[in-house]
Parts: C-alpha cells; structure tokens; sequence
C-alpha cells in the first residue's frame, strides 16, 4: 500500500459545484461495515467524531482517453471525498496519535464487454448451428460440381474450404450429403469452442466489475426463477450497468493501529457508481460521493440503485484539522 497521505488538504478546496451531463443520472451505492464496527453516538443522538489518516488506493482510466478523469488526481478526489467525510462527522486527523482510521481512497473507469465481437461470435454459433440442422434434416439444396467430386455450393462459403474426409469403412470418398454434413459438424465444434471461451471471458468481466461496484450480491439475489415470473427487469439492468463504463469512488476504511503493523483489518468500504455514458467524472464526483455520504461507516444492506432527473451538488470550503506527519507514521504500510 502507499505511504498515508500528507499534504494539507485545506490548499486543494475551493467550493465545487457538480451537476450532471444531462437529467438522467443512476447512482449506485453499495456500502458493508467489517469487524464489528459500529459508530458510537453522542447524547444528542449525532454519531460521535472520529479521525482518519488518508493514502491513495488504486486509480483505473479505463479503456481509451477521457479527458473528464484522466487529469484528476488523488489530492483532488481526497478533497471532495473529505468534505462529504465531515458532514458524517469523519474529520481529517492532525496528527497519528490522534487518527483511529485509515481511509484508502481508489477511482476509476470500469473496462466495459466488447459486445460487438461477442455479439459476432455467438451470431456466427447460431448460423453455423442452423446450417448443420437443416444438412441433418436433409433440407439443405446442394449441386454436384461437373467433375463429380463434392459440392460446389453450400449454405455458407467457410465450408467449402474444409477438406472431404475419406470413409474408411467403405473404401472411399463420402458423398457430397456427407462432406457437407461433416463440414458442418466441424464448423460447428469450432463455433462451439469460440462461443465458450467468450461466454468465459464475459463471465469473468462480469465477476470482476460487480465485486468492484458491489453488485455482486444483488445480482446473485436477483438470479433466480422470479426473474421469468413477473420480476422485470431489475437482473438485466444489473448485468447491463456491469457490462458498460462507469465511473466509481470507492472510500474503504481500515484500523489505524493495525495498518501501521502491516494488518489491514478493514471496518467499513463505500462504493458508488454512475454510468459513464452521458456523464463527465470532474462533473459527477461531488454528485456520487454526496449520494454515497449517507452511507459511510454504515452497512447499506443491499446496492442501492437510485434514479435522479438532475444531479447537482454545491459543495463549500474544507475546513482541515491536520494532517499526519510522516515522521509519526511509523513504518511504510504493505499489501500482502
């Protein structure tokens, strides 16, 4: 892991105004509390103050340029996470001893499915499939070159350049019925191969933006029989989120005193997301973290998926307790 972040943040914030690219605008917020961790209250019912140390986690621009995400860096998204953090009563330690938090902050752009080549690969399975249905059915046409040597024509021009097999029981060259149909059947193990291995690729993908959004228990409590029973369609708007770009934010917090040991023990991780398409990062992140600041310390149950017609958050001045000296941290803090 980096080293905890140490430049006053108070010389980084200026009053942010973030609205959204247009009036549609789907917030995702997924948010789990670890370890027994549970935010202690004051007498007047307000959660009690806790600080924290920052270091930058991870940052991912996604697939090609974008110029909304690509210049932002960490001091940036720190700011404004920080000032959402205070309104939930998380202030910016001024020293070591006082942080009991560590909060690792990563952003990114997820890496969407390349749906056309997938979409081409499994079209090409299902032609292939139908071709070889109809040559078994015997509903296929096919003509007989003037040589007598197989079929000049067929259902799909990949085929003619596959090889006749010979059939050793009978001594020689199969008919043109046959050559077809064995072209086929070999076409069709080839389409099969490929279908697979994309259907593979894709369920990896899926797997690793839905653990990274935390979508993952909500589509696994969506996919089952009710989703062909009148459930609608909120599984397909979960696999369509995953398998497109979006921006997310992700605040994970750990404790203080175990990360200095080297033991990351995490008590609570926020993650919030929104489309990409249609929406800018350096518009939208003050938007996506004031929709997740709800939820920070907090176990948010289930993704929560909400829609707004505008999203427009003014933020004002940070104000900055301190930061934590390098001298006071005690040792570089690793991943294992």
């Amino acid at each position: 892991m980096n080293p905890v972040f140490k430049i006053t943040l108070g010389l980084l914030c200026t009053a942010v105004v973030a609205s959204a690219a247009n009036d549609r605008i789907i917030t995702a917020v997924f948010s789990r509390a670890a370890n027994g961790y549970h935010r202690e209250r004051e007498a007047d019912g307000s959660y009690k103050r806790e600080y924290y140390a920052l270091t930058p986690g991870h940052y991912y621009p996604g697939v090609g340029k974008d110029g909304s995400i690509d210049p932002v860096k960490f001091p940036q998204v720190a700011s404004l996470a920080a000032q959402l953090l205070a309104t939930k009563n998380y202030w910016f330690a001024k020293d070591a001893s006082q942080a009991t938090l560590l909060l690792e902050i990563s952003w990114g752009k997820t890496i969407p499915l390349n749906d056309g080549v997938y979409r081409g690969n499994t079209t090409a399975y299902v032609d292939v499939m139908n071709q070889l249905t109809a040559i078994r059915s015997g509903s296929t046409p096919y003509n007989v070159g003037p040589e007598g040597g197989g079929p000049s024509q067929t259902p799909a021009g990949r085929l003619n350049s596959i090889p006749a097999p010979l059939d050793r029981k009978a001594g020689g060259a199969l008919s043109a019925q046959a050559q077809l149909r064995q072209a086929a059947e070999d076409a069709g193990d080839l389409a099969l191969t490929q279908t697979n291995m994309f259907n593979d690729l894709r369920r990896k993908a899926d797997e690793h933006n839905a653990n990274l959004l935390g979508y993952t228990e909500e589509i696994n409590r969506r996919e089952n029989p009710t989703q062909f029973g009148g459930a609608g369609t909120a599984l397909e708007d979960l696999i369509e989120d995953i398998e497109n770009e979006r921006y997310y934010i992700i605040i994970a917090a750990y404790d203080f005193a175990a990360a200095k040991k080297g033991e990351m023990k995490q008590q609570w991780v926020t993650r919030v997301s929104v489309q990409a398409q249609g929406n800018r990062f350096n518009e939208s992140a003050a938007y996506m973290l004031a929709k997740a600041s709800r939820y920070f310390g907090q176990d948010s149950g289930r993704l929560i998926r909400e829609f707004d017609r505008e999203g427009k958050v003014t933020l004002g001045d940070l104000q900055v307790v301190g930061v934590v000296p390098q001298s006071q941290v005690e040792k570089p803090i690793e991943k294992k």
